[in-house]
């Protein structure tokens, strides 16, 4: 079995800003606190470390999940789609 490292994400759930910053921010690793990564130590002849995305948001089984879980942009994804709904039912009626 392989993991598909390209598709592979990771979103990090109610972290801190002092864990942030000890991470290095958004985008620069931290000496201390590397970036999250897959070791893959198969083939012994040719190790490998993938690193994983991290995103700030993420669609899982259709709903839009966000790092403090406040359902806002899938409320949001809701309400554009019952509003194109309801413009296509007054177009055709």
């Amino acid at each position: 079995m392989q993991t598909n490292t390209e598709k592979l994400k990771i979103m990090a759930f109610f972290e801190t800003p002092a864990l942030l910053r000890a991470r290095g921010g958004q985008c620069q690793p931290s000496p201390t606190m590397p970036p999250f990564h897959v070791y893959s130590p198969f083939p012994t002849s040719n190790p490998r470390s993938y690193p994983i995305h991290k995103v700030s948001q993420f669609e899982y089984l259709g709903l839009i999940l966000d790092p403090k879980l406040t359902m806002h942009l899938a409320t949001v994804e809701v309400i554009r789609h019952a509003s194109q709904g309801q413009a296509l039912a007054l177009a055709v009626s």
